[in-house]
């Protein structure tokens, strides 16, 4: 009803019935008013955009933090796969109980098998036993397996109890040695 009334204002001052002064007024108001309300719908739309804008570069961050420690933890894994050369598993494993002097520990390493892995790496997996073993020298153990020079991975672990002393520990262990696969 309103917009009806302002054409028939404007049509009756342009037929000269309305004095000019109030022609300008009314031409200018709805110049105002065509403008403003599309500029505020614009604005909503705008603000609703930046929000969802905002909630994504959140997500996007996150993801970006996540993918930079994967990136790094991979480096560090990639760095250690071609700085030892080892005959096998059961040489890896004497080599790093050696060094801590717990091979005498040690009661056996079973070859339990190899496979190759999308045709990069080589597995292979022993389990070891070890007897008499305190928490000190076990902590040693997994340390020194998980920074050795050489792509370990410990797959599972078995703890009982020692017959003879019960604060010391029987371990069975299975480790994996991953190796680079020969290039044919």
């Amino acid at each position: 009803m309103k917009i009806k009334k302002v054409f028939s204002n404007i049509r009756n001052s342009l037929s000269g019935r309305m004095p000019r002064n109030r022609v300008f007024l009314l031409s200018a108001l709805l110049g105002l008013y065509i403008l403003i309300i599309p500029a505020l719908i614009w604005e909503r739309a705008s603000s609703r955009e930046i929000s969802r804008l905002k909630t994504r570069f959140a997500e996007f961050s996150i993801l970006s933090a996540d993918y930079r420690s994967l990136k790094e933890q991979v480096g560090s894994i990639e760095q250690k796969r071609f700085l030892t050369t080892t005959s096998g598993i059961a040489q890896a494993l004497d080599d790093a109980f050696l060094l801590l002097g717990v091979k005498g520990k040690m009661k056996s390493i079973k070859g339990i098998g190899g496979r190759e892995i999308e045709g990069q790496l080589n597995e292979e997996t022993a389990e070891v036993q070890m007897e008499k073993v305190d928490l000190n020298e076990l902590v040693n153990i997994f340390y020194k397996l998980e920074n050795a020079p050489l792509l370990l991975s410990i797959q599972k672990v078995a703890l009982r109890k020692s017959f003879e002393k019960p604060d010391l520990l029987d371990v069975t262990m299975t480790v994996s040695l991953f190796t680079p696969a020969a290039t044919s």
